[in-house]
Order: structure tokens, then C-alpha cells, then sequence
């Protein structure tokens, strides 16, 4: 075991908040997995208590996909422009966007389209069980993360049978397009937020929203604002008497939010599906 220090930070809000979906929460300890490994981590004040099943994990692997090297009090002051924003993330202070792999990021997410959470889950689940390699840590057991290589290769009966239904081939081909090099996966953590949203509305199942998650989640664009129905709620609060395209509102919301609109997303998406409190709704109703 490891302790990292992790001011400004809620494991709690930051892995329950809908961006990572291979994470749960057991006897007050949280257990996932971070590339091919297993951990185990638990949030004392301050500080992350780490275990893994791999040695070569190091507290630097930690602090980066949990974002603690940046300056969190610094980007949210730079989001606090208006009520709304102000109790999200009064409610959810500490929350962090991961920094996940971008592989199963995109492939995470092509399975999450018109989807809930839970099934998105359980069919992750089974894709890793079924094509990823056996991990264990302290009895606890699960499985990788297939590689595009593994996906690939499958029928798309195989993958239909694992529950993804008319995801698979967008899922078949998205990898295919990796193995063979058209979708450049670690080059698009070194382009802008627009070439890497390009590239990845390239990919089959791949629609607006998906993109900007993947651009958000999978490579650091902090600048993209998924939108879906929780967001279309939240924005509500900005455009109350006339109606918006899904366009307009990512425009407006990187311009009122500024650099860090990711950020803004992700505080207002938890809050809306966590619930407002009914002070919070009177303090900016019409």
C-alpha cells in the first residue's frame, strides 16, 4: 500500500459522476482499474490510500489519472460565473475530470450511446470478462480492457452476444480503424480539441456527443462539452424562454464558461442527476 496526497479531491464525486464506468464502491473502499492493473483506493481526508495488483504502478500513475497536478480551486474560480455553476460545485467540490486511456474511453463510450449507466456497466463488463486478461488483487477478480486487436478480430455475432446489439459493429470497426493506423489514437492527445473531435466523429456510432466525451475523458480537451438530455435540463437555467440547438449550446457554453467548459460540464451533469435541492432551484427560479 501507498498513500498519495490529494488535496482538493473527492474520489467519491469524481468516480460516481458518470465519466468511468469500471468502478465500484465496496465496504468503503473503491475498486477499479487503471490500464491493466487492479486498485483498490480509499480517501482519508487529504490523503489516497492505494493498492494495486501491479508493482510498477507508481503514486505519479495516480496522481495523473486523477488530474491531482492541477491547480483544481484555480479552474473552478474560472468557471464560477453564475449561480447554477456556484451550487454545483459548492455540491460537488473536489470532483476531477480522469484522465483515461483513449482506446477504452472511445470504446467505452460507443457502447454507452442510448444507453443508462447500469447496462453500460453489465455490457462492459461481460466485453472484459469475455476478450480481456484475468487481474486479481486481494480477492478481488476482473478483467482488463480488451485491446482494439482483441475486438478487431471478432465476429460481429460474437460481440452481438455479449448484449452490445447494433453497437457492435460500430464497435468492430472503430478498433479496426485503430489496428490499421486511420485513427491515430496517441497522436490525438497532441492536437487540438477540433482535429481530435474530427477524427473521432470519423469513427462509425459516433455521433456529436460521444465525441466530446471521448475528446473530454479520453484526451484532456477541456475545452468540450458533451451534451445530452441532463445537459439539455442544465442549460435551461441559460436560455429559459426561447429554444436552442444542441450547436448553439456547446457554442454559448465555451464562451460563458471559457477554457475549462469540460470542467463546468461535468460539476453541472453530476448535480442534475444527483438532484437540486429545492433551495438551491428557488435561489435562481423565475
Amino acid at each position: 500500500m501507498f498513500e498519495v496526497a490529494a488535496p482538493e479531491f473527492s474520489l467519491q464525486a469524481t468516480l460516481s459522476s458518470g465519466q468511468t464506468f469500471r468502478w465500484a464502491e465496496r465496504h468503503g473502499s473503491w475498486h477499479g482499474f487503471l490500464g491493466s492493473s487492479v486498485l483498490k483506493l480509499r480517501q482519508e481526508g487529504d490523503v489516497l490510500f492505494c493498492e494495486s495488483s501491479d508493482s510498477a504502478l507508481t503514486l505519479e500513475h495516480i496522481r495523473r489519472y486523477f488530474a491531482l497536478d492541477l491547480n483544481l480551486p484555480e479552474i473552478l474560480s474560472s468557471i464560477d460565473v453564475d449561480m447554477q455553476i456556484h451550487h454545483a460545485i459548492l455540491r460537488h467540490r473536489g470532483l476531477r475530470v480522469l484522465r483515461q486511456d483513449g482506446w477504452e474511453t472511445l470504446a467505452s463510450f460507443i457502447c454507452a450511446s442510448f444507453n443508462n449507466i447500469k447496462r453500460i456497466e453489465g455490457m462492459i463488463e461481460r466485453l472484459c470478462q469475455a476478450h480481456g486478461d484475468p487481474v486479481s488483487l486481494n480477492g478481488f477478480r476482473g478483467f482488463s480492457f480488451p485491446t482494439p486487436e482483441a475486438i478487431a478480430g471478432l465476429p460481429e455475432r460474437r460481440l452481438r452476444s455479449l448484449g452490445l446489439g447494433y453497437r457492435a459493429p460500430y464497435l468492430r470497426a472503430t478498433a479496426r480503424l485503430v489496428v490499421d493506423g486511420r485513427l491515430p489514437i496517441e497522436q490525438l492527445r497532441r492536437v487540438g480539441y477540433e482535429a481530435t473531435k474530427t477524427a473521432l466523429l470519423g469513427c462509425e456510432g459516433v455521433g456529436d456527443k460521444v465525441a466530446d466525451c471521448v475528446a473530454l475523458f479520453g484526451f484532456e480537451k477541456y475545452e468540450a462539452f458533451p451534451i445530452d438530455v441532463w445537459m439539455e435540463r442544465a442549460m435551461r437555467y441559460y436560455f429559459r424562454h426561447r429554444k436552442m440547438t444542441r450547436a448553439g449550446l456547446h457554442d454559448y457554453a465555451r464562451r460563458h464558461f471559457g477554457p475549462y467548459a469540460g470542467y463546468a460540464q461535468q460539476y453541472l451533469y453530476h448535480y442534475m442527476r444527483t438532484g437540486r435541492s429545492s433551495v438551491e432551484r428557488s435561489a435562481y427560479s423565475v
